[in-house]
């Protein structure tokens, strides 16, 4: 379900909308705001995931425990 939202953007906002259409990177202004949604939850996304992984951190816990000790990283000799 979609919900309409009534929002004022001024000429260089506009402008920046209506270059991405006019360059045929979006269809229509719709879907350029779209994507800047898009981008702006993908940031949300890895912002909570980092604090999660400066916490393990902080607390000395392993980040892939699963991984601790079960495979050998270490590199073949080189000739």
């Amino acid at each position: 379900m979609t919900r309409q939202i009534a929002i004022r953007l001024d000429g260089r906002e506009l402008a920046a909308l209506d270059a991405e259409v006019d360059a045929g990177r979006a269809a229509s202004r719709s879907e350029v705001v779209r994507r800047g949604i898009a981008r702006l939850q993908r940031d949300q996304r890895y912002r909570a995931e980092e604090a999660v992984l400066i916490d393990l951190a902080r607390r000395g816990e392993p980040i892939y425990p699963d991984l601790d000790g079960g495979a050998d990283l270490s590199h073949p000799a080189l000739d």
